[in-house]
């Protein structure tokens, strides 16, 4: 299976160049961790999960959320366009500061942010159909992990499942902006035309991976602050960017016509 064979060969990538992984990302991801810490207080997250009420206490302020999810924007398109330029481009960095090209970070911002508009609206109108599951799970139910643990395995499945398949899709040519050959906004689309099948295995992977995160973290992770932590970290960490890997995969195979190898 293609889709399959994307994800390994974008595993190796990663795993095989780890200490370059680890410059490329090491300052991005330690800013947005910093950020996150400072500015959204995880604290209070994790008395919340223990303690619902301490929702009542309040949370982080407006300011602050906005200035997280800006941090959080910039640094994560400065890691994506340095990974796919050293995977693509083979620019090996020098050292843990990758370069930071205001031009290509904006390309590539409004890019992502053109695609994931289009998801957003999907995610609605999934949403609406994965409701009627839900709300139907709920009333014929006692509630309970149980009960949560399958409306989050339903959600994946109805919600972002589908979700991943457009969104790869739609993604394909999202690294050219990386290397100054962005293409159309539908060119990724039209470049996998007829590899549906490959993209609904890479979907199904993406979901089992998140089923598998949620199950770690809902029974087992969360009894344990500084498990909870290290995984979330680790867990993070690698999910970024092995996802970059796959576009670049993507990007490499259906744009560039490499082989997988």
């Amino acid at each position: 299976m293609k889709g399959l064979d994307i994800f390994l060969h974008s595993l190796r990538q990663v795993l095989g160049n780890l200490p370059n992984a680890i410059k490329i990302s090491a300052v991005p991801y330690g800013i947005q961790f910093v950020a996150t810490f400072l500015l959204t207080r995880p604290d209070r997250t994790m008395a919340m999960m223990h303690d619902p009420m301490a929702m009542m206490q309040g949370g982080p302020s407006f300011v602050a959320q906005l200035a997280n999810l800006v941090i959080m924007i910039v640094t994560s398109v400065w890691m994506a366009i340095a990974w796919h330029r050293f995977v693509l481009k083979n620019e090996v960095p020098t050292g843990f500061v990758p370069p930071f090209d205001g031009n290509r970070i904006g390309a590539y911002f409004v890019r992502s942010l053109l695609i994931g508009i289009v998801l957003i609206v999907a995610g609605f109108v999934l949403s609406i159909v994965a409701g009627f599951f839900v709300i139907g799970l709920i009333s014929s139910s006692g509630g309970g992990m149980g009960t949560i643990f399958t409306i989050t395995v339903i959600s994946m499945l109805l919600i972002y499942f589908p979700l991943f398949v457009i969104g790869y899709r739609l993604s394909t040519s999202l690294p050219g902006t990386a290397i100054d050959n962005a293409g159309t906004f539908m060119s990724g689309w039209e470049a996998t035309a007829g590899e549906t099948g490959t993209f609904i295995g890479l979907g199904l992977i993406s979901v089992v991976a998140m089923v598998v995160s949620a199950i770690l973290t809902i029974f087992v992770l969360s009894k344990v602050t500084v498990l909870f932590i290290a995984w979330t970290l680790v867990f993070n960490w690698l999910a970024v960017l092995v996802g970059l890997s796959v576009l670049t995969t993507l990007y490499g195979h259906y744009i560039e016509k490499r082989p997988l190898v």
